[in-house]
């Protein structure tokens, strides 16, 4: 069960996560396996929203934060 509980951890960790990110170039991993490699996130919602918002190429994209299984800042090359 400690590896039940860590996965736990995990899942409440992305929230902050997305938080401390917003305004950022940010890659998500989505639990179907898919990748969103380059994405600004705009907003990582707040208690009665269940969506982050992010924009790709200009176009605005809702995820639900469920759906979100690892994030992070994405740096551009100097």
């Amino acid at each position: 069960m400690i590896g039940r509980r860590k996965g736990c951890e995990m899942a409440e960790q992305i929230p902050l996560t997305l938080r401390n990110l917003e305004g950022r170039r940010v890659g998500l991993v989505l639990n179907d396996g898919s990748q969103i490699l380059d994405a600004q996130l705009i907003s990582a919602g707040r208690p009665g929203l269940s969506s982050v918002w992010i924009l790709i190429d200009g176009t605005d994209n809702f995820i639900p934060v469920l759906a979100v299984t690892a994030v992070q800042e994405v740096t551009q090359a100097a």
